[in-house]
């Protein structure tokens, strides 16, 4: 018996949720594709009905020249969200709809994992909920921005048995 039949909600999950998930990066020591799945839909699932994201890892060079290019900065980030409709409708699209692209630096992430007391797998967890909430449009450049972005990653973390990702800030 196919599993869309034994479970009905993999199917539904599947339809409103489309991950492209492609490592370009020398580092093979990543979460699965399953689990960037499961914290993506955490962050989506209540306000998409449908979602198509690409999630693209990238070594330090090309995550550079992304970071770069797109946001005027010359260093590699840890992630980069690209709304494919900021702000906008494309043509055939509902409003519950989201596409976006996510490139993560695994360098970074594991780096700062070490340097924030996190297991890598906590800070790409965080990183790919924070990436997922930039794609929907929040934000976290003022003030009252962040506090609201940040208290909705703590929650979505929370619901996915992981802890508090700024306990070390003092949220």
């Amino acid at each position: 018996m196919k599993a869309a039949k034994r479970y009905p909600f993999l199917a539904l999950q599947q339809q409103r949720l489309q991950l492209h998930f492609a490592n370009h990066s020398s580092i093979t020591d990543i979460p699965s594709e399953r689990s960037f799945y499961r914290w993506i839909w955490q962050a989506l699932k209540n306000e998409y009905r449908q979602a198509e994201i690409s999630l693209i890892f990238l070594d330090e060079a090309e995550a550079r020249a992304y970071n770069r290019d797109y946001r005027g900065k010359d260093y590699a980030t840890n992630i980069l969200s690209f709304a494919l409709n900021e702000g906008e409708q494309l043509f055939g699209q509902h409003e519950s709809s989201l596409q976006g692209d996510l490139v993560i630096c695994p360098q970074v992430v594991l780096k700062e994992a070490v340097e924030q007391n996190k297991t890598p797998e906590q800070h790409f967890a965080h990183l790919a909920l924070h990436g997922t909430l930039h794609l929907m449009g929040y934000d976290h450049i003022e003030d009252e921005e962040a506090e609201i972005m940040e208290g909705l990653e703590i929650r979505l973390m929370n619901q996915l048995a992981y802890p508090n990702p700024y306990a070390q800030d003092g949220i």
